[in-house]
């Protein structure tokens, strides 16, 4: 069988890892390949394997430097690993490439939250949709992070289609500090 329509059909049924070996066979006949790289990349991250993710996506790049997808996710892997310096730095080297792309911002505005940089983080969420749950999460997030307490609840006042997972993710931001897990205002945040 063909390996790339192997791939293709592996990645259809989300069979991750027979992805991976028909990967592992076109990688052998064509090693460089700055594309299947990249898409080896793609499958070790559905596969949990965030480090050999991002060796694949840093080898994508190294054949490819300007690939700013392999740019884009192997910032997202690093942010996944807990690495929020790195992921900062890549979402920047990919958004001086995109620069409007509003996921991209989102991500390093949650790579500057972790590195406890709330005003960054604003600058970054500045102007993206505030209808998107995440988004919203992470503006809430910096403006409490910052101590604009009233701001902060506002944005997470209940809306008309919050689900239940936004409404947990808001009870987890207004139950947890900068510096840890203390409730901020115990009597006014009832969600």
């Amino acid at each position: 069988m063909d390996p790339a329509a192997a791939f293709a059909r592996a990645v259809q049924a989300g069979n991750w890892p027979a992805a991976e070996r028909a990967l592992g066979v076109l990688l052998g006949t064509d090693p460089g390949n700055p594309a299947v790289l990249y898409n080896r990349g793609l499958v070790l991250r559905r596969l949990g394997r965030l480090a050999d993710a991002v060796a694949a996506h840093d080898a994508a790049l190294a054949r490819a430097p300007e690939h700013v997808n392999a740019m884009f996710e192997r910032a997202s892997c690093l942010l996944e690993l807990g690495r929020p310096g790195e992921a900062e730095a890549g979402f920047g080297a990919y958004l001086e490439r995109q620069p409007d792309d509003a996921d991209a911002r989102l991500n390093r505005a949650q790579a500057r939250l972790r590195l406890g940089r709330p005003d960054d983080a604003l600058a970054d969420l500045d102007g993206l949709d505030e209808t998107d749950p995440a988004v919203r999460l992470a503006r809430a997030e910096a403006l409490r992070d910052l101590r604009r307490l009233d701001e902060a609840e506002a944005l997470l006042a209940p809306r008309p289609g919050d689900g239940p997972e936004l409404r947990a993710a808001a009870l987890k931001v207004t139950t947890q500090g900068a510096a840890g897990k203390v409730r901020l205002r115990p009597t006014s945040w009832v969600l």
